[in-house]
């Protein structure tokens, strides 16, 4: 299986309960963990991320955000 690549909107949409499409993308992980393929990003995408969220105030959340998608 090809691996798939993590965006930073999907990753947001996961990471924010608030967001427009976490529950769509809730639904998606649910049923894509199953047969899980390998997952690639880039240091962009994770800037973005941290970026997104520090810039929101988001300082915990951002914290636990980057332990869980670096382990």
């Amino acid at each position: 299986m090809k691996p798939a690549f993590l965006d930073t909107g999907y990753v947001l949409a996961l990471e924010l309960s608030n967001d427009q499409h976490h529950e769509a993308a809730i639904d998606h992980w649910r049923s894509f963990r199953i047969r899980l393929p390998g997952l690639v990003t880039t240091s962009y995408v994770f800037d973005e991320v941290v970026t997104f969220l520090s810039g929101r105030n988001l300082h915990q959340k951002r914290t636990f955000a980057t332990a869980r998608w670096m382990s």
